[in-house]
Order: structure tokens, then sequence, then C-alpha cells
């Protein structure tokens, strides 16, 4: 099963393309700010970005992770991307996400991950999501929040690599 198209008011959620690397690199894949809290580290070199398109072209249908590119629909451009996957190695769906610097406080993860969330819920039957966020990274926090996640504990947290141990906080959604 492919990753499918999904739409809100403003954002079009559609599965990566080839020629997306142009755009990932510029739009946050190069920018410190946004990779700050990401396992990710901002990169200068494009070929980077092609690497990734290529990992999650590879991935398309894999059952177990669905990628979007995150499309604003007044400008039809790329502004970010969301994620929700099968984590292996702690046995639960997880969530992920960020958005070009410019593009942040407008409220478009929100939106984005609240089709991602419903889809999974009504279309793969998942009925529980875990994820964490680094603690200094508050519009994450608020985000989840809106979203529904509760907390559940305090976690180590690696950013850039493992670069960076920072606190996190572990937290669940579960279908009502």
């Amino acid at each position: 099963m492919t990753t499918p198209k999904l739409e809100t008011d403003r954002l079009i959620l559609r599965e990566i393309h080839s020629d997306d690397a142009e755009a990932i690199f510029s739009c946050w894949m190069q920018d410190e700010n946004v990779s700050r809290y990401m396992w990710w580290k901002a990169s200068n070199d494009i070929s980077e970005a092609k690497e990734f398109v290529e990992f999650e072209l590879e991935n398309l249908n894999n059952d177990k992770w669905d990628r979007w590119i995150i499309i604003l629909k007044g400008i039809n451009e790329i502004i970010g991307t969301c994620l929700i996957f099968f984590n292996n190695d702690e046995k639960h769906w997880d969530i992920s996400y960020n958005l070009g610097k410019k593009f942040w406080g407008n409220g478009y993860v929100t939106e984005a991950m609240s089709t991602v969330i419903k889809y999974a819920v009504e279309v793969k039957k998942i009925n529980e999501i875990s994820t964490s966020y680094a603690i200094e990274n508050l519009a994450s926090g608020r985000v989840l929040q809106k979203l529904g996640f509760q907390f559940v504990k305090e976690i180590p947290y690696e950013c850039n690599g493992g670069d960076i141990v920072t606190m996190g906080r572990y937290c669940t959604y579960k279908k009502i």
C-alpha cells in the first residue's frame, strides 16, 4: 500500500517525489534551526537531501512507514514533511514532523498531523501512537498537546545524530 495523498483546507500531503531533493534542501535540510531537536544534522551538502529522497522512495510501499511532503496550497510550495512509522526498536507507532523555519507559527504541523493521525486511526487501525520531544522544544510540546498526546515520562533525548543528549518528554496518543 503506497502512501496516500491527504488534504486539509490549507495543505496537500503527498508522497515524496524523486525531484524533491532541491526543495527539501533549501526549505529545511541545511537549516540548523530546524534540525536543532531532530535526530538528523543540518547539512550544506545537497547530496544528503538526495540520499534522504532515495531512502524515502525505497519506503513508499512499506506499510509501516508513511512519509508525506507538506505542500502549502496557496503557493504550491514544499514547506515541510511529516511521518508515521512503526518504531521497531521500541515496538510502537511513532510520528515525526518538521517545517521550514519561515513557515513556523501558522498551525501547519498541527493541521497536517491531525490529518495523519485520523488516517492512522481510521485506515491503518492504529489505536496508540507514542513519540518524544526535547523539553526545550516548547513548540513541539504544544503541537502534541493540541493533537491529544498525553505526557507519560521524562526520558533522555538525542539530537543531531546523537551528538546532543538532553531531556525529553515521552507522550502517547490513544484512540478514544
